[in-house]
């Protein structure tokens, strides 16, 4: 009977600590759907040569879409535009505060003629990184 109790017991913590961080998940996924939702909908935004398309989730990543025309007057190497952009987001208390949460971007760079050029995960350590 004791090792029944034990049994049921310990099951019933290891149900309690999944189905915990199975709750901080899905808080952090529906965060991450709801702030994809804000920017998708100030979009499009143009900034010289670079245009943020599309704003997306996918789980606890939130995946910005990007066309860089690199023949544009001015346009600098797409390097250097993402480690502007990296920067940027990073300075951002908004996106500071998701990357502590535990939300990641994705920054996808496409040229114009439509061909992924960069595929950036932004993650807090990223920003540790850059800083």
């Amino acid at each position: 009977m004791n090792k029944l109790l034990i049994a049921l017991g310990l099951t019933t913590v290891l149900f309690g600590c999944s189905s915990s961080h199975s709750d901080q998940d899905e808080q952090l996924t529906l965060l991450a759907a709801n702030r994809a939702n804000i920017i998708q909908s100030k979009l499009p935004v143009k900034s010289g040569p670079l245009s943020i398309m599309r704003a997306s989730s996918n789980g606890k990543i939130i995946e910005l879409m990007m066309i860089y025309n690199e023949t544009a007057p001015g346009a600098k190497p797409i390097q250097v535009i993402l480690n502007h952009s990296i920067k940027q987001y990073c300075l951002q208390a908004d996106t500071k505060a998701n990357l502590d949460a535990g939300i990641n971007y994705r920054i996808k760079m496409r040229n114009s003629r439509g061909q992924l050029m960069i595929d950036q995960l932004l993650t807090k350590a990223t920003c540790k990184k850059s800083s």
